[in-house]
């Protein structure tokens, strides 16, 4: 069982490394040559502050004994975490300098901003990727290479018609809904460098959290909220003639407080009246589990402190794994899912 579930990892993160976007968001005349491996969340201002020995946890996948998936922590170096291939040289360090070497400001546009577009970024890098997953698995099974496609076909024998068949159709489906996610995030990536370059920042709305303690978790995701807290459609993501309004959420301690910054572009503002109604008026534990239940419920590219993570005990840990997993393919999903859980641990 161990070697069948090593091969299947091994397999999967063989492919997903040959199908990483390399790329640049803001691709122009100016761009350097190389394309870099960019931090989404800062590595020396906020990943250096809640790692311990050099490693932050972040979410992973697994398979347990009946390979049923489960979702774990894991340890990544700090060097290495929240790291994507979507940015040049040039324009990771001429862009982000705002935020990269000032601390951030309440109200400062451009630095809330950039938080923002660069949440937009890594998204973008993520879809393209995971739509290439999607082309190369469907091309290796087109060509009958089944163990390229994955190892446990060399201890499994080759794949049945009817394996193949659903293969094939799985595929198929998740790669005409990852190029809708295309399509829609490179209509987004226009619009915002075009926001950059005239330097018109206040085209985004950001709602800002400021928790008076200091809590060692982090983030940047783009994410689609589908209800608010009173069960309000905000995305109905069965209805593909009306566009999908994205929120852009950034997370990060400074200076022994900690920010949880909710931007959307003007345009839906009407879709994001709840943030003000039904968020910012809450008291703060309130709204630590109200932005607990935002995050497991919709963010991949979450930052954890080792030390804060062992903190809380086992069932709250399996509780928090649970909820990770069982929302990330969720449908109509609510955005308050559990009001025990609350990750931002003192």
């Amino acid at each position: 069982m161990d070697a069948m579930k090593r091969a299947f990892f091994e397999s999967f993160r063989k492919l997903r490394n040959q199908s990483f976007w390399e790329g640049c968001f803001h691709a122009d005349q100016n761009c350097s040559e190389r394309i870099i491996k960019a931090h989404s969340i800062q590595n020396n201002k906020i990943l250096n502050k809640i790692s311990e020995n050099g490693e932050v946890l972040m979410f992973g996948n697994e398979l347990d004994e009946s390979f049923e998936l489960k979702a774990v922590m894991k340890k990544e170096g700090r060097k290495r975490a929240t790291t994507f291939t979507g940015f040049c040289g040039h324009h990771d360090t001429t862009i982000f300098n705002p935020i990269e070497n000032l601390d951030y400001q309440i109200g400062n546009k451009q630095q809330e901003f950039l938080f923002a577009y660069r949440a937009l970024a890594h998204e973008y890098h993520a879809k393209k990727s995971t739509a290439e997953i999607a082309r190369k698995s469907l091309e290796l099974i087109k060509k009958g290479e089944f163990v390229e496609l994955n190892k446990i076909f060399e201890q499994r024998g080759e794949p049945s018609q009817d394996h193949i068949q659903f293969m094939r159709i799985m595929f198929e489906a998740f790669l005409e809904g990852s190029k809708d996610a295309e399509e829609r995030l490179e209509i987004a990536r226009v619009r915002m460098n075009g926001f950059l370059d005239y330097g018109y920042f206040d085209e985004l709305i950001t709602e800002v959290i400021e928790f008076p303690e200091e809590y060692h978790i982090a983030t940047s995701a783009t994410v689609i909220i589908e209800k608010d807290l009173e069960g309000n459609i905000v995305n109905d993501l069965n209805d593909f003639q009306t566009a999908l309004a994205p929120t852009f959420v950034t997370v990060f301690p400074q200076s022994g407080k900690t920010y949880v910054l909710l931007s959307y572009l003007k345009r839906n503002q009407r879709r994001f009246k709840f943030i003000k109604s039904q968020i910012l008026t809450k008291s703060v534990p309130e709204q630590k589990i109200i932005i607990s239940n935002l995050l497991i419920s919709y963010v991949e590219n979450l930052a954890f402190s080792p030390i804060k993570w062992r903190q809380l005990d086992d069932s709250m840990q399996k509780k928090i794994s649970a909820a990770f997993l069982n929302t990330a393919t969720q449908l109509d999903k609510p955005l308050l899912l559990d009001k025990d859980i609350d990750i931002f641990v003192l």
